[in-house]
């Protein structure tokens, strides 16, 4: 007996049998064996499809959709396909209850491979009639943007010749729309298809629908659990906005209506509105509203305290200036825009007198300066003569300093847009106002003086050489002060990089006396590293490291300082690049100088050593490989062979392998390795124990991957389990150790620290010694500029820190932690924090928000520094968590606002309280309001400036809780 389906019968069983509904499966198989034509089955089921039934006709629907929906997509073909479209096109004319069948019908349709794109046009036609989009449910709606989606995927070329109507309908089905998901959808869909179909003469009716949601006022509900969230819907209305040039004046009239608005959001996005839609707008079409913009923007600019909303205008004025720029030559808009900025700034740089109101007025010419080339050439040739000008007017010492300040970023911005030829008069000047600053005896000016001319060095005449260096010799002979002294340095450097002769004379071999470098005792050390500096110039190498060298193979008193003022230069990346370190290297055998007198200076055990010690290290790391290994084959044996006599001797090999490349090896590791665990373990002396971890961490980390790496580490594994870890002096060190070996892994981005980390764990939980378990989580996580650093080659996965966070998070999950050892624990945690991105941090809200609120009872500087700022970046958040705590975490908040101990804390402290009262509710807040304004007025007398300016925000918040018209964007 053949099946229901091959007669006219099977429409009495939809209407009947729910069961048939679970057979559709069988329909498809007899359809795809050629047993059952899909027009054969339509006519059978003629009976449910034209029931005088609504429901019947809607189970109909239902039934054959599900069918389609199990046909493979390349089965049908196109006059089939062509059948059932004009089928379903006509369902479409149905009762309302119908239509949700057909549109996922429909929609399934669309994705098949011999369907055309023709038959949409029909099926719009009728859709646009005859379903009215809005007053369909959520999944409906969505179904049809769907289809339009795709269809308009499919064939462009086509859908353009739909015409008004099509377009007309796509505006219609939208309009109204409230659910955020489909919002969503529209708003990433809008763009692709406002740059495709041309909208004639419905430009109006299609920005009216869009703009209507701007800007975005959506609140998500609290029981969705994947809501759709504010900043998404308006990160995606945002380009809907400005989609194409023809909403230029529709758009700039909106936001520019917005901008003059009391809401900060309006506000935000109005900005960043006006920042994308220069991307596509034309420049012209900003021509009429410029007088609007400008003053919006320096309003939005000039806002005291809401650095967003302040940001977010310098990047719009950025933006528009730029796009103002295309038609500098041809249409006067630009000029005239730039004009009217210099008016307004150079008012307000007349009348300025306070450094805060100086330095706004200049970020604004910065910002328009800064945006293209042409606007840098008219603000700077106007501004230089001004600022030049102003520093003779201006008697107060903050202002000129400001204004030296601001000549630096003018020259820069020149330098950078390359136009500096068409305003080299003006730039002449820059320098001899440096000399004037320099001239004063005030540190401040010398320091401003100094740093604006290293900026604008290429514009230093030679006939100023003399008088710069006059006075920058006598700073480096005679003053004491750190700054001044480093910037002086600077200074003659930059010098001689362009009159590189000069300097030879005036200063190498002049002041600073070179051939009797020695004899002058007088000021040597400042004199050594003004040298030291000049060295890395190649007209200078030569001559300065030839003589060095010859006072550190004298072995005299004065080596050791030849060796200080060496080391700072060469590790100063800024100045002694790989290449030029190797060139020293080859040309003057360094290492071996230095390695021959710290032989000699060994048994003295003066600070002096560690210069030598780093000198070494930062020289070896800049070698190639292959030099690298000759030199180790030079030295190690007798190295070795001097550890067993006198240990100190260790770190003169440390030093040579600290630094090596990875792919450096040779017999010696192995018995390296030994020594330093040795070292590390049993040595009495600190340093040397450090230096024995630090050259392990190394090892681990940069041997590569394979045999030789697990060799080196099984055999530390097994050595380390033999170790007495009840021995009260080893236990410390084995802590230690655990350190720099679970750092090294975890950098390498080896699975094996873990191993490790639970050790460390371990020892925290243990009151003997859960504070050197802490000490070694911070070791783990603090970055060492000698250590484990990229400058020695070693491994550094970028991601490291999250790492650890994500791991210490699972492996403390159950952790039972005592009262001993609960503030140890806490401040690994912290460790921890402090360097992990606050944004990985929200998927451990609760743990972390209750680990920082039992943190503000302890009395550990450090730890309460670390877990403020973390409650106050939750707060900012509005964690709901935090919300529920208020009443124990706001009395200990208060407690430390009158901490003794540190200034930060106390700042850090009222931070928080303001920000508790700027994020939360205010039925919230209103219990606590009159105490905390009550605790709050010690703060008000504390004896630092600094936490007596964030008392008052902090109270004056406070004194708003509850007020009338209060304000949570404030």
């Amino acid at each position: 007996m053949e099946p229901v389906w091959f007669s006219s019968d099977l429409a009495d069983e939809i209407i009947k049998n729910n069961d048939i509904f679970e057979q559709t499966h069988s329909i498809v198989t007899d359809i795809m064996s050629g047993r059952l034509q899909i027009t054969i089955l339509v006519e059978n089921m003629a009976g449910v499809l034209t029931n005088k039934e609504v429901d019947n006709r809607e189970r109909g629907m239902r039934f054959f959709t599900k069918i389609l929906q199990e046909i493979p997509k390349d089965f049908l073909t196109d006059m089939q396909i062509k059948f059932i479209s004009k089928f379903y096109i006509d369902r479409l004319k149905d009762n309302h209850k119908v239509i949700p069948a057909v549109l996922e019908g429909y929609l399934y349709i669309i994705d098949m491979k011999n369907y055309s794109v023709q038959l949409s046009g029909e099926y719009f036609n009728v859709l646009f009639r005859e379903v009215a989009c809005q007053s369909q449910v959520r999944q409906d709606r969505y179904n049809i943007y769907l289809t339009i989606s795709k269809l308009l995927e499919k064939d462009v070329q086509y859908m353009k010749t739909l015409g008004p109507d099509f377009i007309y309908g796509v505006i219609s089905s939208m309009d109204g729309e409230r659910d955020p998901r489909n919002l969503l959808f529209l708003f990433n869909f809008l763009p692709k298809f406002l740059a495709q179909i041309p909208l004639g003469h419905l430009v109006e009716e299609m920005f009216e629908v869009i703009s209507c949601y701007y800007p975005i006022d959506f609140h998500p509900s609290p029981n969705d659990p994947a809501p759709v969230t504010r900043n998404d819907l308006a990160a995606a209305l945002c380009p809907c906005l400005y989609a194409i040039p023809e909403f230029a004046e529709h758009c700039l009239v909106l936001l520019i209506e917005k901008l003059d608005s009391s809401l900060r959001v309006a506000k935000i996005d109005s900005l960043v509105l006006l920042t994308k839609s220069c991307e596509t707008f034309k420049a012209e079409s900003y021509g009429p509203f410029l007088k609007a913009l400008w003053s919006s923007l320096q309003r939005e600019i000039s806002h005291k305290t809401d650095d967003v909303l302040k940001l977010a205008a310098h990047e719009s004025l950025s933006a528009l200036v730029s796009k103002l720029s295309t038609t500098a030559n041809t249409d006067q808009s630009f000029e005239n825009f730039i004009k009217g900025i210099l008016i307004s700034m150079q008012t307000a740089l007349a009348e300025s007198t306070t450094v805060a109101q100086f330095v706004q007025a200049t970020k604004i010419l910065l910002t328009a300066a800064n945006a293209s080339k042409e606007s840098c050439e008219i603000i700077t040739k106007a501004m230089i003569p001004a600022v030049l000008a102003y520093y003779e007017f201006k008697t107060s010492s903050k202002l000129q300093i400001a204004s030296i300040e601001f000549l630096g970023d003018l020259y820069e911005l020149a330098q950078h847009w390359g136009v500096l030829d068409q305003i080299q008069k003006q730039v002449d000047e820059i320098p001899q106002l440096c000399l004037t600053a320099a001239s004063e005896r005030t540190k401040e000016y010398q320091v401003v003086g100094f740093r604006t001319l290293i900026r604008a060095k290429d514009a230093l005449k030679i006939d100023l050489v003399v008088p710069f260096v006059e006075i920058l010799s006598y700073n480096i002979q005679h003053l004491e002060d750190d700054e001044v002294l480093s910037v002086s340095v600077e200074t003659v450097h930059a010098i001689a990089r362009k009159y590189p002769e000069l300097i030879m004379d005036f200063v190498v071999k002049g002041k600073c006396d070179l051939e009797n470098l020695i004899q002058d005792k007088t000021a040597l050390q400042k004199r050594l590293n003004l040298l030291s500096s000049l060295a890395s110039i190649d007209d200078f190498t030569k001559v300065i490291i030839g003589e060095m060298l010859k006072v550190i193979s004298s072995s005299n008193e004065e080596a050791s300082k030849v060796i200080q003022a060496l080391s700072s230069s060469i590790s100063n990346s800024s100045l002694y690049s790989y290449d030029k370190v190797a060139q020293i290297e080859s040309d003057h055998g360094l290492i071996d100088s230095v390695l021959t007198w710290l032989y000699s200076e060994i048994a003295t055990s003066n600070e002096s050593l560690e210069h030598g010690y780093s000198l070494v290290s930062n020289t070896i790391c800049s070698l190639p490989a292959d030099k690298q290994l000759n030199i180790l084959s030079n030295h190690t044996s007798a190295l070795i062979e001097k550890c067993s006599m006198n240990e100190a001797n260790f770190q003169m090999l440390e030093c040579l392998y600290r630094s090596i490349r990875p792919n450096v090896y040779n017999k010696h590791f192995e018995e390296i390795l030994s020594l330093a665990l040795r070292l590390a373990l049993n040595n009495d002396k600190d340093m040397v124990r450090l230096k024995a971890c630090y050259l392990m961490a190394h090892f681990l980390n940069k041997a590569e991957n394979g045999q030789k790496f697990e060799l080196m580490y099984e055999g530390l594994k097994n050595n380390l389990s033999s170790c007495n870890r009840d021995d009260l002096k080893i236990c410390p060190r084995l802590i230690f150790l655990y350190g720099w070996i679970t750092k090294a892994l975890v950098m390498r981005g080896s699975d094996l620290f873990q191993f490790w980390l639970k050790k460390i764990l371990l020892s925290i939980s243990n009151p003997e010694c859960s504070q050197q378990g802490s000490e070694a989580i911070k070791i783990i996580m603090t970055d060492f500029p000698d250590c484990l650093s990229f400058r020695h080659h070693c491994r550094t996965s970028l991601l490291y820190k999250q790492r650890m966070f994500l791991t210490f998070t699972k492996i403390t999950e159950n952790m039972s932690i005592c009262p001993e050892t609960k503030e140890a624990y806490i401040l690994s945690w912290a460790y921890i924090l402090e360097k992990t991105p606050k944004s990985v941090l929200n998927n451990e809200v609760n743990k972390i928000a209750s680990l920082a609120i039992d943190a503000l009872e302890y009395d550990n500087k450090d730890l309460l520094i670390v877990m403020i700022d973390i409650l106050i970046y939750f707060v900012q958040a509005k964690t709901v968590a935090l919300a529920q705590s208020l009443q124990t975490i706001l009395p200990r908040i208060i407690n430390l606002t009158t901490y003794v101990k540190s200034m930060d804390v106390r700042i850090k402290s009222l931070q928080c309280l303001y920000d508790i009262a700027n994020s939360y509710d205010t039925r919230l807040l209103l219990p606590y309001k009159q105490d905390i304004l009550i605790d709050l007025a010690p703060s008000l007398d504390d004896k630092k400036r600094l936490v007596r300016n964030m008392a008052v925000k902090a109270r004056t918040r406070w004194f708003l809780v509850g007020a009338p018209g209060e304000n949570k964007e404030i």
